[in-house]
């Protein structure tokens, strides 16, 4: 995949020698005009620059002269005149683009400057997606960043960066918005605010932001304003969606066949139960007349169909709407079309002086689960203000209120739910038990009977002064003030579990968070140039607070007072009060210098220490330093540029971070309050359940990362690839104590963790011919981890049937020294006993239709210790993500497909183990099961047996899974059109998120489990004026 040329369109006009002409040159991607494009006369030194809206005229000399057009960050094109007059050109990005400029962290530098791991996306690959959330973006598009979709309609997703490097603190990479650690939430930033997302992913990279940088760091740059007359821009996109698998529970005749094959398999070993004591009468076999069906039972109905549903024990609701045949279809209620709306509007210009850009944005989305809804206001204002050539100042703001009261319908309880029931009552109220079975609630009751009203509303601010000093050293100052307000009322009425059975009388509880937060950056810079030598260096002192207090009040029992539900929270007789406050600071200190000699030999050396007050009184500190260096081994004299092979590039880097990813109080002695009785009134104390730990330390994450970036074809394909190896140590965990102490647990510095893994990015430019345009973008990652070390505690023990010492392993968290942290130890399922393997089966008190799991050592007894083996990870072994665009003349179609490999997931659904005829614990959904006349090796039967294996048994299914995630086409309307409508341009499209998915997970999703995964169909439209 690859080559090269140009997306040309023009209009042929004879004329004569010293003529002029003229054109307009735009991307020939995006179909925006680019100011500042180069055009010259072949073989001479005349030419000019395209203006701010890409135009160019130039007087050519002769009819047979070449234009040379050339531009940072795309292919140079030659393109002969032709006897034209007028040529309008598309320039194509090149897919290496050298110059283009990446953020690291606390600067910028060119693409070809960077000495570490660095990936990059930029928003405009998804302008014809509908983005709700900026981890629409990252999801598989970027090498080693593992980002899940979440099929809620909030949507977001759970971030790691090159595998897991903790066991209890936090995995999430730090969040950096316009250069300043950004501590709220991702989903506060609208997508359509977005330049350009960069994620460090070695040591080097991320080294600089010290104690946080342990997980990778996301960098998120958003728009700013430009100089030029204001641009407003505004699109729309709405979408339907549905589930991309229909997991219908069973119905009517269905659900009659599962209760008669459950009594059924429950009189295989009664000779007194008929064989066909449970069948239908209306099915009864030739030999058996419905007078000889109904002589089973002494006390028979004279119905024979009445008498057919009390054998199956329904209940008297379920019996009289089966015999009126009346239904009911809880898929329907529960599943429901969801819709998603995204409104954006944004004004972006400027002078010289002042910059601007400004955008609101309003989301709306109902998930496809009844009553799944949220709403989202996102605002944002960038001002950057140039007072001389020394002083400039600004403000980068944002704000956002997120609409979080959905109370979603239970899929789980429309399992469970007989299709006989009446989920209403006769006033239209509704009915907590619909077929009267006294566990089997209905499915919509939270839908109806919980009213819930949260709203999440927050500001962010970075407020900066930047004064460029002498000698080439610049001073900037930034404050970053945040302030988030959470308040969520909740009030569970009688139609609900929680207040008809937990808290009979209904439940209400009011809760109140408030959150501010500072942090200020005093960031000094100098760059030199002397000869050959190019020197940058960076010292920042930073300081920061946080400070948080919550508040929640309860009350239950309202009855008959409830109408007023959480407006009335004094009518209860159970109040309850509960607050937490926190408080943390810090502080560092960073230095860092960048050094390039020749411009192809490139130095980096940084320096930071933190300090943070969540740690121990003797370890409040530490220290995280990092190297790397860059050899552009294609720029030396003996490389040939003419190889296949055309641009090469080596990096190494080396570092330690850090993660506090703590409580803020974990260091210290926790106190709890409890009741007590001192004979003759109940009184209030305090108990220490932690052991304070003065010792606690920062968990550090050392790595080491080998890089080659490589050019094929003239750089028509890029090429990116690392090898890294990281370790943890002193991680952070709670270590439960021996009663005779006294205390629970502690926090403490105990194990060690490595990581290693491989990284590909490819980016091809693969034909580029008159009108027509295809690229391709190809990741490629895996990641292996290992347990070198627990908590230190040696020993004897039993694994995988052999007697070994050493140190022990966390068999309640599954945690094996030498092992992944996701490995599975679990029986080996080779499938169910059959009926011709009964004897075999009875040896462990088993019978056909059971799990047969492999005795390892063959003594006929199923032991933990001994059977259990490692059968495979929950985590992907590799993650892939390949995006083809194709544009021709005015349309762009692109399509992106992500695939995640190797891993198993739990599905004990699958076990069937607690079930009873009206279905509890059968929240999976339907699914096979195991009878003598309809075998299966996949699915046990309706009363299987599980207590033979020790130590417990669980199923677990393939989970690897292809997507075609995003599929889109987009319209670009012509610019004759553009100019009689006054527009600067304006693109439909369409996409799909989700078209299909390849795999053999059983459930609703690989990626979301037991939850269904939306797909979702939009149509949008984009206007720039």
């Amino acid at each position: 995949m690859f080559l090269i040329t140009t997306l040309i369109s023009f209009q042929g006009h004879g004329f004569q020698a010293s003529q002029i002409v003229s054109g307009v040159v735009k991307d020939a991607s995006t179909n925006e005009t680019l100011p500042g494009v180069n055009i010259l006369i072949k073989g001479t030194s005349q030419g000019t620059v395209s203006d701010i809206d890409g135009q160019f005229s130039l007087t050519i000399p002769n009819s047979d002269a070449q234009l040379i057009f050339s531009f940072i960050g795309y292919l140079t094109q030659e393109v002969p005149l032709e006897n034209r007059s007028e040529i309008n050109i598309g320039l194509v990005a090149n897919a290496a683009d050298l110059d283009e400029v990446v953020v690291i962290g606390y600067g910028t530098a060119k693409k070809s400057d960077l000495t570490g791991s660095v990936s990059r996306i930029d928003a405009e690959t998804f302008k014809n997606q509908p983005m709700s959330q900026i981890s629409d973006m990252l999801t598989g598009t970027i090498a080693g960043l593992s980002a899940n979709q979440r099929p809620s309609a909030a949507g977001g997703s759970s971030f790691e960066v090159r595998g897991p490097t903790s066991l209890s603190a936090g995995t999430s990479p730090m969040i950096v918005l316009d250069g300043v650690i950004y501590n709220g939430s991702i989903a506060e930033i609208s997508p359509t605010d977005v330049e350009s997302i960069d994620v460090l992913k070695d040591a080097s990279s991320s080294a600089v932001y010290g104690a946080r940088a342990a997980n990778g760091v996301i960098l998120i740059t958003t728009k700013k304003g430009i100089s030029g007359k204001p641009t407003i821009n505004f699109s729309a996109q709405v979408g339907v969606s549905s589930p991309t698998k229909d997991r219908k529970p069973l119905n009517s005749d269905q659900y009659l066949q599962f209760r008669a094959d459950y009594f059924r398999e429950g009189a295989i070993n009664n000779p007194s139960i008929p064989e066909n004591f449970y069948t239908d009468p209306n099915n009864l076999p030739d030999n058996v007349s419905v007078n000889d069906w109904l002589n089973y039972n002494s006390n028979a109905n004279a119905d024979p169909y009445t008498e057919f549903l009390q054998r199956l024990n329904m209940y008297p609701t379920e019996q009289k709407n089966a015999l009126a045949g009346h239904t009911v279809d809880y898929y329907d209620m529960a599943i429901s079309q969801g819709v998603k709306q995204i409104y954006d509007l944004s004004i972006r210009g400027g002078t010289e002086d002042i910059k601007y850009y400004w955008s609101v944005g309003y989301t709306d989305s109902d998930g496809i689960i009844t009553g799944d809804s949220h709403t989202n206001i996102r605002s944002r204002l960038n001002v950057d203000f140039k007072i001389n050539e020394y002083l400039s100042f600004g403000a980068n703001s944002q704000y956002s209120e997120r609409d979080e009261s959905s109370v979603p319908a239970n899929l789980g309880l429309m399992y469970i739910a007989s299709p006989f029931g009446e989920p209403f009552n006769e006033d239209g109220s509704i009915n907590l038990r619909p077929h009267d079975d006294p566990s089997a609630y209905n499915p919509m009751m939270n839908y109806y009977g919980q009213s819930r009203n949260k709203k999440v509303n927050s500001f962010f601010t970075s407020i900066y002064g930047n004064v460029k000093l002498p000698f080439g050293i610049n001073y900037k100052i930034s404050f970053q003030p945040r302030y988030s307000f959470t308040s969520d009322q909740n009030f569970w009425g009688e139609e609900t579990i929680t207040g008809s059975q937990t808290y009979p009388g209904g439940r209400a509880t009011r809760y109140s968070s408030k959150t501010t937060e500072w942090l200020l950056d005093n960031l000094l810079t100098w760059n030199k140039t002397i000869g050959q030598h190019d020197i940058n260096a960076t010292f920042l002192y930073n300081s920061e607070s946080y400070r948080s207090w919550t508040e929640e009040q309860s009350n239950q029992n309202f009855s008959p007072n409830s109408n007023l539900g959480y407006h009335g929270l004094q009518f209860g007789n159970n109040p309850s009060l509960y607050n937490n406050d926190l408080r943390q600071t810090g502080d560092a200190l960073m230095g860092r210098i960048n050094y390039t000699f020749k411009d192809k030999y490139l130095l980096t050396a940084s320096v930071r220490r933190d300090g943070y007050s969540a740690f121990g009184q003797a370890y409040p500190r530490a220290t995280f330093p990092a190297a790397a260096f860059a050899w552009k081994i294609s720029d030396e004299g003996f490389y040939d540029e003419n190889w296949l092979v055309n641009r090469l590039k080596f990096r190494l880097s080396y570092g330690l971070n850090g993660n506090r990813d703590i409580g803020a109080y974990s260091a210290l002695a926790q106190l709890s309050s409890v009741l007590d009785y001192d004979g003759s009134n109940v009184v209030v104390g305090v108990q220490n359940s932690t052991l304070a730990n003065p010792n606690l330390t920062w968990e550090k994450t050392q790595s080491l990362n080998f890089g080659l970036d490589f050019g094929l074809f003239e750089n028509r394909v890029d090429i990116s690839a690392d090898y890294y190896i990281g370790t943890t140590v002193d991680l952070l965990m709670n270590r439960q104590l021996p009663q005779i102490t006294g205390f629970n647990s502690i926090t403490a510095n105990l194990g060690e963790l490595e990581n290693k893994g491989l990284e590909l990015s490819m980016r091809t430019v693969n034909i580029t011919k008159s009108d027509f345009l295809w690229t391709s973008d190809f990741v490629f990652s895996f990641n292996r981890n290992k347990i070198k070390s627990l908590f230190g505690d040696l020993g004897d023990y039993t694994l995988l049937g052999e007697s070994r010492s050493g140190e022990l392993p966390d068999f309640s968290n599954g945690w094996f020294p030498g092992q992944a942290v996701d490995v599975v130890w679990n029986y080996n399922v080779l499938g169910v006993w059959q009926m011709e393997e009964a004897d075999a089966a009875s040896e462990y008190n088993l019978s056909p239709g059971d799990f047969k799991g492999e005795d390892v050592n063959s003594d006929g007894v199923y032991s933990d210790l001994v059977d259990k083996q490692f059968i495979g990870y929950t985590s992907p072994r590799y993650n892939l993500g390949f995006r083809n665009e194709f544009s021709y003349k005015a349309f762009t179609a692109s399509i992106f497909i992500r695939a995640s490999l190797g891993h198993i997931l739990p599905f004990n659904q699958a076990l069937q183990g607690t079930l009873s005829h009206d279905r509890r614990n059968y929240d999976g959904g339907p699914m096979p099961y195991w009878t003598p006349e309809n075998r299966n090796n996949e699915y046990a039967r309706l009363r299987p047996i599980h207590s033979a294996y020790g130590g417990g048994l669980s199923i677990y299914k393939p989970a690897s899974y292809v997507r075609i995630q995003d599929l889109s086409l987009s319209y670009n309307l012509p610019a004759p059109m553009m100019e009689r409508l006054q527009f600067n341009s304006l693109r439909v499209f369409a996409a799909v998120r989700n078209l299909y998915s390849f795999d053999k997970w059983p459930g609703w999703d690989p990626e979301s489990n037991m939850t269904p995964m939306p797909r979702t169909i939009s149509l949008g439209l984009n206007v720039s004026l």
